[in-house]
C-alpha cells in the first residue's frame, strides 16, 4: 500500500518536490516555497535570505574559537617551557655548588694527608661539575633525547638511577618541615 505524497511546506522529511533538495527549500529556490516556509523562521530584514550566511557565520565563529584555543595552547606550552628552562638553570647552579663543596672537601682531606680519598673526591667533583655544565649548556629537548637514548642502551641502570632518585627525593620530602608546622 502506498501513501499519498504531500508536497509543499507541510511535507514531512524526505518528501520534496521532484528535483528539489533540502538546500533549495532553505534558500527559497524550490518552486512555490518562500524563505522560512520549511523552518517557519523568517530571516531578519537586514539579513540575507540564504542559509549560507548563517553557515559562514558559524564557520567564522568556529575558526575564531579554534584560533584562540591554538593561541592559548601555544602560550601555555611556551610558559611551561620557559619555567622548565629556568628550573634547569637553577638545578645546574645548585649542582655546580655541590661540586664546589665536594672539591673543597677534597682539598681539606689533602691538607690532612689523606690523598687517596682526596683524589676520589676530586674525581667526584669533576663528574658533578661536568653534569652541571651539561645541564647549563644543553636545551631541554636535547636532555630528554639523551636520557631516552641512555635508557634504551642501559635499561637496568636507568631503572636503578630512577629508583635511587625517587628514594632520595622521598627522604628529602619526608625530612622537610610540613606546611602545618607539626612534626610528621
Amino acid at each position: 500500500m502506498t501513501m499519498p505524497r504531500n508536497v509543499g511546506a507541510g511535507a514531512g522529511p524526505n518528501q520534496f518536490e521532484r528535483g528539489a533538495t533540502p538546500e533549495s527549500y532553505e534558500t527559497g529556490t524550490a518552486s512555490g516555497v518562500t524563505p522560512g516556509a520549511v523552518t517557519g523562521i523568517e530571516p531578519a530584514p537586514d539579513e540575507p535570505s540564504t542559509g549560507g550566511s548563517t553557515r559562514s557565520k558559524i564557520r567564522d565563529v568556529k575558526d575564531q574559537v579554534v584560533d584562540q584555543a591554538k593561541h592559548s595552547f601555544r602560550d601555555a606550552r611556551d610558559s611551561a617551557s620557559s619555567s622548565l628552562n629556568q628550573s634547569r638553570t637553577q638545578a645546574a647552579d645548585r649542582i655546580g655548588s655541590i661540586a664546589g663543596a665536594v672539591r673543597s672537601t677534597g682539598d681539606r682531606l689533602r691538607s690532612e694527608n689523606q690523598t687517596g680519598i682526596a683524589d676520589l673526591t676530586d674525581s667526584l667533583a669533576d663528574s658533578v661539575e661536568r653534569l652541571s655544565s651539561y645541564l647549563r649548556d644543553r636545551d631541554l629537548s636535547a636532555v630528554r633525547q639523551d636520557v631516552e637514548s641512555f635508557a634504551r642502551r642501559q635499561p637496568a641502570v636507568a631503572i636503578g638511577v630512577a629508583l635511587a632518585v625517587g628514594l632520595v627525593a622521598a627522604r628529602f620530602l619526608k625530612s622537610s618541615p610540613r606546611a602545618g608546622g607539626g612534626v610528621g
